[in-house]
C-alpha cells in the first residue's frame, strides 16, 4: 500500500535541510553503500546550545510527480518482493542517542542483504528524528497554574542506496514543453531512468535570445527512480516580447550530494522554441 510525503518534506530527501527551530543538521543528504563493505555512516551536527535527543528509523520510498509536476515522496506501508527495498536490511548503531551541544556524532550503518541478491541498486530512506525541546501552547486558560506545552520533534529524511554488483544509470528526456503563466515560463519534461540504478542529478533550464545570450536560468535537483515529470519555472520579468529558445539539460551533477553517491551518466539535452507576447 502506498502513501505520500508532501514536497516540503521531500526537500529533505536529497538536500540537507534544517528548520528555523532546528539545531541538528544532517551533514549529507544521501549515503551510498556497496556490497564490498556493507557499511556506511551519517554525520549529525548539533550547533545549538542544548543537547538533542535523536533516533533513527528506516522505511522504503522514492520521489514521484503528481499531475501538476509537483514532486513528493511515495512511501509504502507494506513492501513486496518485487520492490527494490533495502529498508529491512539496514541497521543503525546506535539507534537512539543524544548529540551534545555544539558537537557532532557519527552514526554507523550496516546493511545485511539476503544471499543471492541480484545485481542492482536497492533503496531505503533514513528518518533522523530530533527532539528539539518544548514549545508553550498559547491561548490556554491558566486558572489553575497548569502550563501546556508541546514537544517539538523535527524529522529529516535522507536517501540510502545499497549497490549490489554492477550498477549503471542514465536518463532520457522526452515531451519537453513550456507555457507562459503570469510572470513565469513554466516547463515540464518526461524523464525516464535507464539502467538498474536511480539517476541522481539536476535539470538545468536556460532561456536564450537570438544571439545565444542567457536571459533566465533555473536549476532543479532531482532523483529519477522510475519516471519523473517535474515542473520547473523561469522568471520572464524584464524580458521583452519575442522568440526565444528554451534549452534544457539533465546531468548527473549535484553540488549538495557527495561524489560517492553520484553514478556516471551521459547528460541529455533538448531545445524548444518559446514565444513571449
Amino acid at each position: 500500500m502506498a502513501t505520500s510525503v508532501p514536497a516540503l518534506t521531500l526537500a529533505l530527501l536529497l538536500a540537507a535541510s534544517r528548520g528555523s527551530a532546528q539545531s541538528l543538521m544532517v551533514a549529507s543528504p544521501a549515503v551510498a553503500i556497496d556490497d564490498r563493505t556493507h557499511t556506511g555512516s551519517v554525520i549529525l551536527i548539533n550547533d545549538g546550545a542544548d543537547p538533542v535527543e535523536t533516533s533513527i528509523s528506516v522505511f522504503y520510498g522514492y520521489p514521484v510527480t503528481d499531475s501538476l509536476g509537483r514532486m513528493f515522496l511515495r512511501t509504502f506501508t507494506s513492501v513486496d518482493d518485487t520492490m527494490p527495498s533495502a529498508a529491512e536490511w539496514v541497521q543503525s548503531f546506535p539507534r537512539r542517542f543524544q548529540v551534545p551541544a555544539r558537537s557532532r556524532r557519527t552514526v554507523r550503518l550496516l546493511v545485511t542483504p539476503p544471499e543471492g541478491l541480484p545485481s542492482g541498486e536497492y533503496w531505503a530512506r533514513l528518518v533522523i528524528a530530533a527532539q528539539e525541546g518544548r514549545v508553550a501552547v498559547a491561548g490556554v486558560a491558566d486558572t489553575s497554574n497548569v502550563r501546556v506545552a508541546l514537544n517539538l520533534v523535527v524529522r529529516s529524511i535522507i536517501g540510502l542506496f545499497y549497490r549490489q554488483g554492477s550498477v549503471t544509470t542514465g536518463v532520457t528526456l522526452d515531451k519537453l514543453r513550456a507555457a507562459v503563466e503570469g510572470d513565469s515560463i513554466v516547463g515540464r519534461g518526461l524523464l525516464t531512468r535507464q539502467g538498474n540504478a536511480a539517476f541522481v542529478g539536476s535539470l538545468t533550464a536556460e532561456l536564450k535570445d537570438s544571439a545565444g545570450a542567457v536571459r533566465a536560468r533555473t536549476l532543479l535537483p532531482l532523483g529519477v527512480y522510475y519516471t519523473l515529470e517535474p515542473r520547473f519555472a523561469l522568471s520572464r520579468r524584464e524580458i521583452p516580447a519575442g522568440r526565444y529558445q528554451l534549452a534544457v539539460q539533465v546531468a548527473s551533477v549535484r553540488p549538495d550530494v557527495p561524489a560517492g553517491v553520484l553514478l556516471a551518466a551521459s547528460p541529455v539535452a533538448q531545445t524548444i522554441d518559446v514565444v513571449l507576447q
